[in-house]
């Protein structure tokens, strides 16, 4: 009977862990986070980025990781590539800083779109940015960046997914993007509610199955005996 639970418990655990997903790209100090023409209601910058980085999220999941690997940018020409994910930390002109969330261009910052009123923590210039998009770019919920007050971006802080959203766009944030450098490794991981696949079940069964057919010869071996 023993061996009956323990094929039951491990097909219990099998069903439902979770299962992921996990792609790793390469983020450019030049992408903007979304698409400015699918959303004219959050602009950012003077127009000078490149398109954002479009993954499409994995079926069925419910929310996302990300992990930064490695790499680095600059905001600055000239300045050699020296941020990570979190950008220049300390505030220089990033939104929820005490600033504006307008650059030297006159421009929002993409966090603008996050934290207009300056009272969320800390969002920094080059900060990795992201949005869950549907196909057509349209942005889903609210935008989010890399926010090293709590670690958004260290593999360890789920990031729900929004309801029609089928995919993730990422960019770097900033209001001029011509004269960035670099850029980030960075590794998203979709995490799904757990579903159990057609062989989980089946292993479920026999385990259940297995479990009841010991159960009965144990009360018919002690029939037996009385």
């Amino acid at each position: 009977m023993k061996w009956a639970t323990v094929l039951a418990g491990a097909a219990l655990s099998l069903a439902f862990a979770n299962s992921t997903l996990a792609r790793t790209v390469f983020v450019s100090a030049f992408n903007g986070p979304w698409s400015v023409g699918s959303n004219p209601s959050l602009t950012y910058g003077v127009g000078d980025n490149t398109g954002a980085v479009v993954l499409a999220l994995e079926t069925g999941a419910t929310a996302i990781t990300i992990t930064y690997d490695s790499g680095f940018a600059s905001a600055f020409s000239g300045a050699p590539p020296s941020v990570d994910v979190y950008g220049y930390v300390g505030g220089i002109f990033g939104s929820g800083s005490g600033l504006s969330g307008i650059g030297y261009s006159g421009q929002p910052f993409p966090t603008f779109s996050i934290d207009p009123t300056n009272t969320g923590n800390p969002l920094n210039l080059m900060s990795l940015v992201g949005a869950f998009t549907d196909s057509s770019g349209l942005v889903k919920g609210s935008p989010f960046a890399c926010d090293g007050s709590v670690r958004t971006c260290d593999g360890s802080v789920r990031i729900f997914i929004p309801v029609g959203a089928t995919r993730l766009s990422l960019g770097a944030n900033d209001d001029i993007f011509a004269d960035n450098y670099g850029g980030w490794n960075i590794t998203v991981t979709g995490v799904t509610a757990g579903v159990p696949e057609l062989s989980t079940w089946a292993m479920m069964l026999v385990g259940f199955g297995s479990v009841g057919f010991a159960g009965y010869r144990s009360r018919k071996a002690l029939l037996t005996v009385a």
